[in-house]
């Protein structure tokens, strides 16, 4: 597994050179988001255009992505982003990052730009660009399928779809039929590079160092997520199992795109209603021992998911009622390759607007936008796609939209750092996620952050043991949450580097993938010994070269703010400015950063990041 190695493609000229990762960037970033991180921040200055040919696209599987028995598929793949201007990543899942392990690569570095649509061939001899004409205007469940036709069970490959070949500023790319690089709009990247899709075909076997070790402690962990019971609650429903905890139960749902919280229309919309009447069998990702992906059929289409984020994003946040109609629009935002938390969130903003009489026919192009007026929404995904009518001024993002639309339209768009908020929940329910999404490196994220703990009620005690420090057992009081939040980021970013999925360990209670388990897992794996202390450490690293990044590019203080929408009460519930400025406070002094976010030189010294 070691040496790790990257591939630098040029477009413009064609040339490849291969080079190996030195041990100690290795020990210092892992792989996967670490090593994207490391190579973007050293390569990406703030003059350099999102679309530009110097921009690169960087795809890199984690350090352990391809090894059996643990969930390891997960692959990030990063640039500077054409959505916001600022971090571009974004990490998938499915099996693409682990047979392109197989082809010798551990790292895909391309900058240039081909003038006419090619495709990217990996395989064990090499790498070659093939004219991708005939795949040009293809959807990404159509191109994926002739890839692998054309290349043999043992390919994979992702692709763009027509929003990324129209370069629609938040185009995912798509492995197989829904497994998503979904956000920052890095299938724009990929569009403006006149990359269709690069498929991986290799046969090198990727085995641990330690084969006996690993196995081992493979097995137990197995064991152990079979005593898990929301682990089990995941792989028989998957993600949306979390559609009536949120919505239901806790009644943090976002609705009306976040003017309300509950959504009573949707007894048409629940995990037991999909399982019952639509699931037709399981689509895991590589080699994953939870499985929690599905596949269903309506009268209309056949596709796999939804994921909890589509199924409330196109339920509740746009008003839609009718499981089915959200099925649909599933199928349809996949195969077309657009991010569907910016999309929903767009669609929301703009059904808002037009209902106070901000904008109206003559800027929607006569479109009559209403909460749940599925055919007028469906219509708008598929002009943003094909970037006709008021869907051209969207495909542009949510910042070039407020430019147009006027600053007094930003106030009703639930977004953070030009990126609209990934998790269709209210904020103002938890404080701490409200913080998360807040700091989060790339914009409004719950995925770099999710403190998933605060909900399951551990006393003060407990919270001292994984945090090291008093941290409130009450999931709505602030005191603490700047140190909850540091902990989770840091954490985090080791699944990614790694090439874990944090869906597990969302679902895991405390203790079961705790840092000494990283540090046992690395050194059978890899045979790399780093201490739980020195792993932390790498994600330290991680989370502040990212911070690094998006200071450069000119984020302060003031960019680390939740949507104004969350500190207005609903329900008598409202986030605490003065609190939430404490948390922050708290946030930045364990991150080693001063009061404006910047990294202190100090903390940049001890990561050795300078």
């Amino acid at each position: 597994m070691l040496p790790q190695r990257i591939a630098y493609l040029d477009l413009d000229t064609t040339n490849v050179k291969i080079k190996e990762i030195p041990e100690e960037i290795t020990k210092k970033f892992l792989g996967g988001r670490g090593i994207n991180i490391h190579l973007l921040y050293n390569h990406v200055t703030p003059e350099i255009d999102p679309l530009s040919p110097q921009n690169p696209l960087i795809i890199g599987p984690g350090i352990l992505t391809g090894l059996k028995g643990i969930g390891a598929s997960r692959c990030n793949i990063s640039g500077k982003s054409p959505e916001t201007g600022l971090l571009g990543d974004a990490n998938i899942g499915g099996h693409f990052g682990a047979f392109m392990k197989r082809t010798g690569i551990d790292c895909l570095f391309i900058t240039g730009a081909s003038k006419k649509p090619i495709y990217i061939h990996l395989d064990n001899g090499g790498i070659r660009i093939e004219d991708a004409k005939d795949l040009w205007g293809k959807s990404t469940k159509e191109t994926n399928t002739i890839l692998k036709r054309r290349y043999g069970p043992s390919s994979q490959s992702i692709s763009i779809g027509i929003a990324g070949e129209n370069l629609v500023r938040f185009a995912c790319i798509i492995n197989r039929k829904k497994n998503a690089a979904g956000r920052t709009g890095l299938g724009c990247l990929m569009g403006a590079k006149k990359i269709k899709a690069i498929v991986v075909s290799g046969e090198k076997s990727i085995k641990p160092k330690d084969e006996n070790g690993f196995h081992d402690l493979v097995k137990s962990l197995q064991e152990k997520l079979k005593k898990e019971p929301l682990v089990n609650v995941l792989s028989q429903f998957g993600s949306v199992h979390l559609f009536n905890l949120i919505n239901q139960q806790i009644g943090m749902g976002r609705a009306y795109n976040g003017l309300s919280t509950t959504f009573p229309e949707n007894k048409d919309i629940s995990p037991e209603i999909l399982k019952e009447k639509y699931y037709t069998g399981k689509a895991g990702c590589f080699s994953c021992p939870v499985a929690c992906q599905h596949r269903y059929k309506t009268a209309e289409v056949k596709g796999e998911g939804p994921e909890y984020t589509i199924l409330a994003s196109f339920g509740p946040v746009v008003g839609i009622k009718s499981v089915e109609t959200v099925l649909y629009i599933n199928d349809l935002i996949n195969s077309y390759g657009l991010d569907a938390s910016s999309t929903a969130n767009l669609i929301a903003w703009t059904v808002e607007l037009f209902k106070k009489g901000l904008i109206d026919e003559n800027v929607t192009n006569g479109l009559k936008l209403d909460w749940g007026d599925e055919k007028t929404i469906i219509e708008l995904i598929h002009q943003i796609a094909h970037r006709d009518g008021f869907g051209n001024l969207l495909a542009e993002g949510a910042k070039a939209a407020v430019n147009k639309l006027g600053e007094e339209t930003a106030k009703y768009l639930i977004w953070t750092k030009y990126l609209p908020q990934s998790d269709p929940v209210d904020l103002r329910y938890l404080p701490a996620y409200a913080l998360g999404n807040a700091v989060a490196s790339r914009g409004s994220d719950h995925l770099r952050s999710r403190p998933t703990w605060e909900a399951y009620g551990l006393s003060e005690d407990q919270l001292k043991a994984i945090y090291g420090g008093f941290v409130s057992a009450n999931p709505r009081s602030c005191e603490g949450k700047g140190r909850v939040i540091w902990w989770w980021e840091t954490y985090l970013s080791l699944f990614d580097a790694l090439g874990l999925c944090k869906l597990i360990a969302f679902h895991c209670r405390p203790g079961l993938l705790d840092f000494q388990f990283f540090s046992e897992l690395i050194q059978h794996s890899t045979g790399l010994n780093l201490t739980p202390e020195e792993i932390f450490e790498v994600g330290e690293r991680i989370v502040t070269l990212e911070r690094m990044f998006i200071v450069r590019e000119g984020i302060r203080r003031k960019d680390d703010s939740p949507p104004q929408r969350y500190f207005e009460s609903l329900n008598d519930l409202r986030l605490d400015r003065e609190k939430f400025e404490q948390m922050l406070d708290e946030y930045y002094q364990f991150r080693g950063f001063d009061k404006e976010g910047r990294p202190l030189e100090e903390t940049i010294k001890r990561l050795g990041l300078k």
